[in-house]
């Protein structure tokens, strides 16, 4: 019997819906799973049969760049009828500047695309991203502004606030982050972003009352520390230069300078170190910050002066700033090669440098020259730990032995007693931590 054609072609087109409802079901299984190429390989399927679906052509390329695969992102488009020409726009911009490397042939892509299609909300997004890359920050602003004012939106007002930062508009960007704040307060750009901000606003604070009092070498140190806190290291950095005009020999002022010829690429830090002195190490301690630059003030009035020089040794030892604090030390020394105080932290600054010898032989001149118990036994419980801490036991014992026989301390009869216990010599471990109780009490 022969079966009329119309019902051929009703159970085509149930087949063909049953096939297609079920590509769709995978489909949204590999999205949900993020199974990138599953989804590549379903979407393919799907335009054999939907070739001019704009929304999958778009979809795939997306996931072509994602993979990345340019050349099938591009294939892809030249395969579709009518692509959207934004997409192509966008993609093409992608790949000059992801493949090739070749960010303002990107940007000319996307500003040519924005300015004949004002409307396409994408290309402008993706546009305000690569300005951002090739630091056109102005540029982006304005183009971020046009989309605020469209559509306002949290990730968008975070975007032009990093971008004001990076322009030097502390103020307008403390403004965005707010509106962001108010916005989407539990948003994870805003929650990670806080901090930062929280800082700026401080800062911007600290400045403004800093900006009422007379300009002076600490003024411009003190509002160069605190731009950098806010972070923006170039205000920082030209706060410090105006600083080191006054007083050209401030320690914290070379610490504030070398901090941002490190930030704009300047120096690196090993140069830093090499050339200047100045370790990497973080300033954020108000007490030392307050007497390095004390310590500043009275070498400019006495320059030279031991005491002043070996307190701002002490000060910059206490910030792992070793190198500039053994400068100092090295001055003193030179001209007074039996200051016990600066022996003294010149062995702390030896062995915060690791250098360990260099701390011994320094205890050895502190033990010559009689130097007070205190000292001497501080000194030589320092070179036990660490020893100890290096696992040499027998060296670490022989300094403890030593700090205590300069002044018994309970720390040091503890040490003593683990280094035993570490070489097996329980009956001696046990004598010591004995010793130890008693001088606690």
């Amino acid at each position: 019997m022969r079966i009329p054609l119309i019902v051929f072609v009703i159970v085509a087109t149930i087949g063909f819906a049953v096939a297609a409802s079920e590509l769709e079901q995978k489909l949204d299984l590999a999205r949900e799973a993020d199974d990138t190429y599953a989804e590549i390989e379903l979407l393919r399927r799907w335009l054999d049969v939907h070739p001019n679906d704009p929304g999958a052509v778009e979809e795939l390329v997306g996931l072509w760049l994602e993979a990345p695969d340019f050349r099938m992102a591009l294939q892809t488009l030249k395969q579709t009828a009518s692509p959207d020409p934004g997409l192509v726009a966008r993609t093409d911009a992608e790949v000059a500047f992801r493949r090739d490397d070749k960010i303002q042939e990107a940007l000319k892509i996307l500003r040519d695309r924005a300015a004949a299609a004002p409307k396409d909300r994408e290309t402008r997004l993706l546009l305000a991203e690569y300005l951002a890359q090739a630091g056109e920050r102005q540029e982006q602003i304005a183009v971020l502004d046009t989309l605020i004012s469209e559509e306002s939106d949290v990730d968008l007002l975070l975007d032009r606030a990093a971008a004001k930062l990076a322009a030097d508009d502390p103020a307008g960007a403390l403004a965005d982050f707010r509106k962001a704040a108010a916005d989407g307060p539990d948003e994870t750009r805003v929650k990670s972003s806080r901090a930062a901000y929280e800082r700026l606003e401080s800062a911007l604070a600290a400045i403004a009352a800093l900006d009422k009092a007379a300009a002076s070498p600490q003024g411009h140190f003190n509002k160069s520390y605190y731009w950098f806190y806010g972070g923006l290291p170039n205000r920082g950095l030209a706060e410090a230069v105006e600083g080191l005009r006054e007083w050209p020999d401030s320690a914290y002022g070379k610490i504030l300078e070398t901090r941002g010829l490190v930030a704009n690429g300047t120096l690196n830090t090993a140069k830093a170190m090499k050339e200047r002195h100045v370790a990497a190490a973080p300033l954020e301690e108000e007490k030392a910050r307050q007497g390095i630059l004390q310590a500043d003030a009275a070498l400019v009035k006495n320059p030279g002066g031991p005491q002043a020089l070996i307190a701002r040794a002490s000060w910059l030892y206490s910030s792992a700033q070793f190198a500039l604090a053994m400068d100092d030390i090295g001055t003193v020394l030179k001209a007074d090669p039996s200051n016990l105080s600066a022996i003294y932290y010149a062995a702390a600054i030896s062995l915060g440098q690791g250098n360990f010898p260099a701390a011994t032989a320094y205890a050895e001149k502190l033990k010559t020259l009689k130097a007070p118990r205190d000292m001497l036994s501080e000194v030589y419980a320092w070179l036990a730990q660490i020893a100890f801490d290096q696992s040499k036991f027998p060296l670490a014992l022989d300094f403890a032995a030593r700090s205590i026989e300069a002044k018994p301390l309970a720390k040091v009869w503890k040490l003593k007693a683990a280094c035993h216990t570490r070489l097996g010599q329980p009956n001696e471990a046990a004598d010591a931590l004995r010793q130890a109780e008693k001088g606690s009490r």
